[in-house]
């Protein structure tokens, strides 16, 4: 018994296994282009949720931005202070999630 990947979520599972125990995945009957394509399909969802995430992250960071550009804080004050370390948190979130796609384009 040896263990595999599940061509829908990517865990390990055994090779006997019918069904992939933890997205219900059914492997039985199941052809090799069948299989392909469902593992084409869990990268195209992982490389969505990246860049949904990506494009969250760069609107909370132009939105802090702008509102300390608009309203001009005092540089003291706890607004000023939110902001900029939303600022500086959502292009770290952002500059995290694009590398994570160009990992997953090159294929790790």
């Amino acid at each position: 018994m040896a263990l595999i990947h599940c061509p829908s979520c990517n865990k390990r599972i055994s090779d006997k296994a019918k069904t992939c125990p933890h997205c219900e995945f059914v492997l039985a009957g199941r052809t090799s282009e069948d299989i392909e394509r469902e593992q084409l399909r869990a990268v195209q969802r992982r490389k969505d949720k990246l860049l949904s995430q990506s494009m969250l992250a760069l609107l909370l960071a132009i939105g802090a931005f702008t509102y300390v550009f608009l309203e001009q804080p005092h540089p003291d004050s706890w607004y000023a202070k939110v902001s900029y370390g939303l600022m500086g948190l959502s292009v770290i979130w952002f500059l995290i999630n694009r590398v994570r796609i160009m990992l997953l384009k090159r294929g790790r």
